[in-house]
């Protein structure tokens, strides 16, 4: 959530649920919505509006209205693998399993295919300003996308690859985030080092050695100003705080 007060989740069930941190540090469940019985992929949330993907049928969108999650016009396009809220909720991008990066206005837009990437996507990550994406890919690739084109098309402006090894790409279990005030992006590992990339250039600068036999599954990242920091998690279930990796202006 945009309060850092709660954690919005979509479950196996197709319920949307938050949990709300209390002043006591206590959880408190509340249900959102029902998305419904079909398999759902995955889910945006934005303040008073709420996606989700299923494979067959689009993705589904609630804004919440005069007390009530009132649904609105489906997008219509299969296959979505990832989804994320831009432009301060009012659109969304998309990632599909044929490799697509579309963007459409809700809940009345139009549809556009941003760009063409070939592999699936299976994470979207959107820096602060609203104006790059990281679309990571199967393969072991993650493209820095402009979002933000006068042409209404997405922009490939760099190219981060853990060169094709077989090894890496079958421990890779998260996506490509924006770190460092969005100077650096986190993707991919090898030899339990996660590795930190120079965003511009699209070189490795260093990695975050987490100790032998160690397979990093999670990357998250609070960014903001001199409280920037990461948070890694490893398949046998460490979690380990970073402080960001600090890059010249």
């Amino acid at each position: 959530m945009s309060d850092d007060m709660g954690v919005v989740s979509l479950g196996r069930d197709g319920v949307i649920s938050k949990w709300t941190r209390t002043n006591q540090n206590h959880w408190q469940w509340a249900k959102l919505l029902d998305a419904g019985k079909e398999d759902s992929i995955c889910f945006a949330y934005r303040r008073d509006r709420i996606a989700v993907a299923f494979p067959r049928i689009g993705v589904k969108v609630w804004i919440w209205i005069k007390g009530t999650w009132q649904p609105q016009r489906s997008i219509l396009r299969q296959n979505v693998t990832s989804i994320q809220f831009v432009e301060d909720g009012e659109a969304l991008i998309g990632g599909t399993s044929d490799g697509v990066l579309w963007y459409c206005q809700v809940p009345n837009g139009t549809l556009r295919a941003y760009a063409f990437l070939k592999a699936k996507v299976y994470h979207l990550d959107v820096n602060g300003p609203g104006t790059h994406a990281l679309v990571s890919q199967a393969g072991g690739r993650a493209h820095l996308v402009g979002i933000q084109q006068t042409d209404h098309k997405g922009k490939i402006e760099q190219v981060y690859s853990t060169n094709g090894d077989a090894a890496s790409e079958q421990r890779q279990n998260f996506g490509a985030v924006f770190a460092s005030g969005c100077k650096t992006v986190l993707f991919g590992s090898t030899e339990s080092n996660l590795l930190v990339w120079d965003r511009s250039k699209g070189e490795v600068i260093c990695g975050l050695d987490h100790g032998e036999s160690e397979q990093v599954q999670a990357v998250a990242c609070f960014d903001r100003g001199s409280q920037a920091c990461i948070v890694t998690g490893t398949k046998s279930g460490v979690l380990s705080w970073w402080k960001a990796p600090l890059m010249e202006s």
